[in-house]
């Protein structure tokens, strides 16, 4: 049976409206339910590779997400409702007034009836251990709380494709832990960004190796741990 390919792209570029460059000449494959390390220095073009793979920038040549190319029309809608993304600095994730609107908006957002979404909201914010902060502002909270809160919020939905930068970054060990379990045991697609090549490597099927924005080496293939 022919494995499915969550993400093709082909060739293709990136550069950011002020005139930086964010991507060149990237190809690359990854199939349904594999776990995609991306790896590279800062500012090697690992964050714009994720949000072009989120549907949330446009690049220059060919890419299909879902089979779908993420032009600016319904394409994109339905490609942002099957993917879900962590961004590098919590704060630019989090924007609701407390912890449980943050579990609330994204059901209510895509139509889940409310009482729904306040069981689906309490339940994951016991699988994170956010049951102490839920009405609490997350700008009040620390560094390792807002990781918890934007992670819970990305797995929420059980997203077919997940997209991680840095998630094991200014976290507490307990923490890291446990976010490195939910990688390794989640039934779907993710594609991770980080410097902590060492805690993902037994659990990854492909590596891209990025350098001054352009894929430098590609590893496919890889035998590892069900998932």
């Amino acid at each position: 049976m022919k494995v499915e390919n969550i993400i093709e792209a082909e060739n293709i570029s990136y550069t950011y409206p002020d005139g930086t460059p964010g991507l060149n000449d990237f190809t690359g494959t990854i199939k349904k339910n594999t776990i995609t390390l991306i790896e590279g220095d800062n500012g090697s073009g690992k964050s714009t590779l994720l949000n072009i793979f989120a549907g949330l920038l446009f690049p220059r040549g060919k890419i299909k997400i879902f089979g779908m190319e993420p032009k600016k029309n319904i394409k994109v809608k339905e490609i942002r409702k099957r993917t879900s993304i962590l961004f590098q600095d919590p704060d630019d994730f989090l924007f609701n007034t407390t912890v449980i609107n943050e579990l609330l908006y994204t059901p209510l957002h895509y139509g889940m009836p409310r009482k729904e979404a306040e069981k689906l909201a309490m339940e994951t914010a016991k699988e994170f251990r956010l049951e102490d902060i839920l009405e609490k502002p997350p700008f009040r909270l620390s560094g390792g709380e807002k990781k918890r809160v934007a992670l819970a919020c990305v797995f929420e939905m059980k997203p077919e494709l997940v997209l991680l930068d840095e998630p094991t970054a200014n976290i507490d060990a307990k923490t890291r832990s446990e976010i490195l379990e939910k990688i390794r045991n989640y039934s779907g697609t993710i594609v991770i960004s980080t410097h902590d090549v060492s805690s993902v490597k037994d659990m990854v099927n492909n590596v891209f190796v990025l350098e001054d924005k352009k894929l430098v080496k590609a590893i496919s293939e890889i035998e590892t741990i069900e998932h």
